[in-house]
């Protein structure tokens, strides 16, 4: 395909949180131009009876998910889908040669053992052995022909953007283990209501869950190429965000001016990935709606703490998809993402 044609892109499961992000996004991206919407319980609705926010923007009408449908219109498919329904979609899209952007977690690891041990039995094992892990700042060449991308975990984008740059250069120390401290928007728990997300639960608190057993942690340590990471994530009072505080021991003889020094090579050319002024702190409100992350690098003694903060919505998931997609299609990287945060 010529770069200068738009890419047909369909959207299923447009009206969760994932899938509203993305539409927001591939909306206004000027080299994409959505073909067809799905959201199996509103087929045949208006959007805008799911997605307030659209009330007066022409959009194709919402429909059922169908294959066939989908690869006469469709050049590449976005997938919002929830765990398991995913495999099923991508098979079918595959099969008719529609490239898949997977924003679930059914296409991450290649193994299907692997993948069974934390999220159960995959029902469409060799779709596997086409997927690219969705991180552009670790996979930017097999993304450039990557038929299906496994788009990452919002977690284990924040954790592996802060934690990378150091591990990949050596300089931990031998047999060290990586303490990852999270907090997240709400959000991030999905759309569909719960008592752990209600307002009265939630408001004026925060607490940790799934303590150093989150299902998480596993796509961290491949990352990381099998450091052992421990993972405590928080749920906070805010819509949106992630704010990744991660501790990793130092080998002997790593001083400050290497660390920052390793950051900046890693970094300085990434269009997504800011590296900030040694002193400054790493705010989510900072990066909301973007695909854009912020890291900062504190070094004391023999212990490095790295903070990094993105839009679990945003770089967590469909604004790194659109990242990727752009990858794919032999789109410029940051088209259609080059916006500002929001603020206030």
């Amino acid at each position: 395909m010529a770069a200068a044609e738009p890419v047909r892109v369909a959207l299923v499961g447009a009206t969760g949180y994932t899938g509203a992000e993305a539409l927001r996004l591939l909306h206004a991206h000027p080299g994409v131009r959505l073909t067809a919407l799905c959201a199996e319980r509103s087929a045949g609705r208006p959007l805008f009876e799911s997605l307030p926010a659209w009330h007066g923007v022409p959009l194709p009408p919402l429909e059922v998910f169908d294959a066939d449908r989908v690869a006469l219109a469709a050049d590449a498919a976005v997938l919002g889908l929830p765990h398991g329904a995913a495999q099923i979609a991508t098979a079918e899209l595959l099969a008719r040669g529609v490239r898949v952007l997977d924003l679930s977690a059914d296409h991450r690891f290649a193994d299907p053992d692997e993948y069974a041990a934390i999220y159960g039995v995959h029902q469409r094992p060799d779709s596997l052995k086409h997927a690219v892990y969705g991180l552009p700042e670790v996979h930017r060449e097999a993304l450039r022909t990557a038929r299906l991308v496994g788009c990452p975990g919002c977690y284990p984008t924040a954790v592996t953007l802060a934690a990378g740059p150091a591990v990949r250069a050596g300089l931990l120390a031998p047999g060290a283990a990586i303490i990852a401290d999270c907090k997240s928007g709400l959000s991030g728990a999905g759309r569909s209501p719960s008592a752990g997300t209600h307002f009265a639960e939630t408001s004026e608190g925060m607490h940790a869950y799934k303590t150093l057993a989150h299902r998480h942690a596993p796509e961290m340590q491949r990352n990381l190429g099998g450091v052992t990471v421990h993972f405590v994530p928080h749920l906070v009072p805010m819509n949106r965000g992630i704010l990744a505080t991660v501790y990793l021991p130092l080998a002997p003889g790593v001083d400050a001016e290497r660390v920052r020094t390793t950051y900046a090579r890693a970094y300085d050319d990434e269009p997504f990935v800011a590296l900030l002024p040694e002193g400054e702190h790493p705010d989510p409100r900072h990066v909301r709606g973007t695909n854009r992350c912020h890291v900062a690098v504190f070094p004391h003694g023999d212990l490095l703490c790295v903070q990094s903060a993105i839009d679990n919505l945003g770089k967590g998931a469909a604004a790194q998809a659109v990242q990727c997609l752009n990858l794919m299609f032999a789109r410029p990287e940051t088209e259609g993402l080059a916006h500002a945060a929001l603020f206030p």
